[in-house]
C-alpha cells in the first residue's frame, strides 16, 4: 500500500522511532536489572555461606555425631493472587523451602536444611557452582572454613529467575505503558503543527476566478516562501486573466466591422441584377474573408505567445533568419520593395528559430505595407553592447508615426486605415523579442523615416 499522505508518514515515522527507543531502553533496563538482581542473589548466597560459617565457629562445643537437620516449613500454593503483605506468614514464606544450605566435615555430612539433606557431598571447589538434582536447577556457593570444613548455600534457579523477572519487568513497564498515550500525543502534536498547512491550503481552496486576492495568513518561516510563491502565482494569474478579458474585448471589437462588412457585401451579393454587381459583391467577400482570416490567425498567434513562458533555444546565423524570414513573404509584397541587407555572416542568435523568424516576417511585411512602391528598406545589424545585438530595419514612412502606441493591440494609424492589415503585428513583434530578453524601440529622429530596433542576445562565431 502506498502512502501519499506527509501527516501520516510523521506519524508512522515518529511512532516507530518512539517505540524503538522504549523498547531499546526497556530491553536495557530489563538487562541491566536481570545482571544486577544475579550479582545481588550471588552475594546472598556468599554472605548465608560465611554467616553459616561464623556461627559454627563461634560453636566449638557443637557436637558433629549427629547431622543437625534445620526443619523447613512447607506452605501450600493455592494459586490466588496474593499481595506481599498477604504472603509473608507468621510461620514463615513459601520461598523458604527452594533456599537451602549444608555444613561438612571430614566428608560427614553434620548441618542441612531439610529441603536439602539427601543431597550427595557437594563439590569440594570454593565459588559458584551449577548442579541439577531431582530435576531441579540450583546455583550454589562453596566456602573452606577450616582445612576440613566445608559450607555449601544454594538457591533454586527457578525462584531466583521468578523474583528477577517480576522486578525487572516491574522497572520497564512503565516505559512499554507510555507507548499508547505517547502515540496519541504525538498524533495531536503533528496535527498541530501542519495546521497552518492546512490553513493555506484551505485559503487557496477557497480562491476563485472572479475574485482572486493574496493569501495574507501569518505563516511559520518554512511556509512563508510557498505562500508567497502562491502570492506570486495568483499575481500572475490576475494579469493573464485580465490580459484574457481585454483580448476578448478587443478582439471582438476588432471582429465585428469585418463581420458587418462580410454581411454588407452579401447581402449586395443577394441583390445584385447584372453580372457586374456579382463580380463586384463576391470579390468583396473573398477580400473581407481574406482579411477575417489573417486577422483570426494574428489573433491565434498572439494568443499563443501569451500563453508561453519558456523558449527552446538554437544557435542560428542571423542572416540565415532574414533570408528565411523573407523568403516566407508574400510575393507582393516582397518585391513592392528594394531590400538592403548589411549583416556580417558571423552573427549568431540564440533562439527560437520559428518565433524569430515570425518576428522578423512581421517587422518585413509592415516595413513593405507602409512604404511606397520601388522604396528602399534597410536591414541592419551590429553589437550595440556586450552581449546585445541590434536588429534594425529602416524605411521610409509618409505619415508621422504615433510611437506612444506603435505596438499596442490593434492599433492602427488613422491613415494607414486603407492598408490591409490587423494592428496585432508589431505586437506579436514585441511579445517574441520580450520571450527572447530582449526589447523593442522606435525611432523616427529623421524625416520620412522609420526605424524598428530590436535588441536580442548574440554570440559571434569563431
Amino acid at each position: 500500500m502506498q502512502i501519499n499522505s506527509i501527516k501520516v508518514w510523521l506519524i508512522i515515522v515518529i511512532n516507530l522511532i518512539m517505540i524503538s527507543s522504549l523498547s531499546f531502553t526497556a530491553l536495557v533496563s530489563y538487562n541491566d536489572a536481570m545482571h544486577e538482581l544475579d550479582e545481588i542473589y550471588d552475594a546472598q548466597l556468599a554472605r548465608n555461606a560465611r554467616l553459616v560459617s561464623t556461627m559454627l565457629t563461634a560453636m566449638p562445643e557443637f557436637s558433629t555425631d549427629t547431622p543437625l537437620i534445620i526443619t523447613v516449613p512447607e506452605f501450600t500454593d493455592t494459586g490466588e493472587n496474593l499481595t506481599s503483605a498477604q504472603e509473608r506468614r507468621q510461620t514463615g514464606h513459601k520461598y523458604e523451602r527452594k533456599i537451602a544450605f549444608q555444613v561438612w566435615q571430614a566428608d560427614r555430612l553434620i548441618m542441612a536444611s531439610e529441603n536439602v539433606s539427601q543431597f550427595p557431598e557437594p563439590q569440594t571447589e570454593q565459588g559458584y557452582h551449577e548442579l541439577v538434582e531431582q530435576g531441579v536447577h540450583w546455583i550454589s556457593f562453596s566456602l573452606l572454613q577450616q582445612p576440613d570444613l566445608w559450607v555449601f548455600t544454594a538457591q533454586r534457579e527457578d525462584v531466583r529467575q521468578e523474583m528477577s523477572e517480576h522486578i525487572a519487568l516491574a522497572q520497564i513497564r512503565p516505559i512499554l505503558v507510555m507507548i499508547l498515550p505517547l502515540s496519541v500525543l504525538i498524533y495531536l502534536v503533528v496535527k498541530l503543527i501542519l495546521y497552518p498547512l492546512n490553513r493555506l491550503q484551505q485559503s487557496v481552496a477557497e480562491k476563485h476566478a472572479e475574485k482572486l486576492t493574496e493569501i495574507t495568513l501569518k505563516q511559520p518561516v518554512e511556509l512563508q516562501p510557498i505562500q508567497h510563491a502562491i502570492n506570486q502565482l495568483i499575481a500572475r494569474v490576475k494579469h493573464y486573466i485580465q490580459q484574457e478579458k481585454h483580448f476578448v474585448a478587443d478582439a471582438a471589437h476588432e471582429l465585428r466591422t469585418p463581420l458587418s462588412i462580410l454581411q454588407l457585401h452579401a447581402q449586395n451579393l443577394q441583390n445584385a441584377a447584372t453580372p457586374e454587381q456579382i463580380t463586384e459583391a463576391a470579390s468583396a467577400i473573398v477580400d473581407g474573408s481574406k482579411r477575417m482570416t489573417h486577422l483570426v490567425h494574428q489573433l491565434l498567434t498572439l494568443s499563443r505567445l501569451e500563453r508561453i513562458q519558456d523558449i527552446h533555444r538554437a544557435t542560428t546565423p542571423l542572416i540565415t533568419l532574414v533570408q528565411d524570414a523573407l523568403s516566407q513573404m508574400r510575393l507582393p509584397l516582397l518585391e513592392k520593395v528594394s531590400w538592403h541587407i548589411d549583416i556580417k555572416p558571423e552573427l549568431v542568435i540564440s533562439g527560437d528559430t520559428i518565433l524569430l523568424q515570425s518576428a522578423l516576417r512581421n517587422l518585413f511585411d509592415n516595413a513593405s505595407k507602409y512604404s511606397e512602391h520601388n522604396a528602399s528598406v534597410a536591414i541592419s545589424a551590429n553589437i550595440a553592447l556586450a552581449n546585445i545585438l541590434a536588429i534594425t530595419v529602416k524605411n521610409p514612412c509618409s505619415v508621422a508615426p504615433d510611437l506612444q502606441n506603435m505596438g499596442n493591440r490593434f492599433f492602427r494609424h488613422q491613415s494607414h486605415q486603407h492598408i490591409d492589415g490587423s494592428g496585432l503585428g508589431l505586437s506579436i513583434v514585441k511579445r517574441i523579442v520580450e520571450l527572447h530578453g530582449g526589447s523593442i524601440a522606435f525611432d523616427t529622429s529623421h524625416q520620412s523615416e522609420v526605424s524598428i530596433m530590436l535588441r536580442l542576445p548574440i554570440t559571434l562565431c569563431s
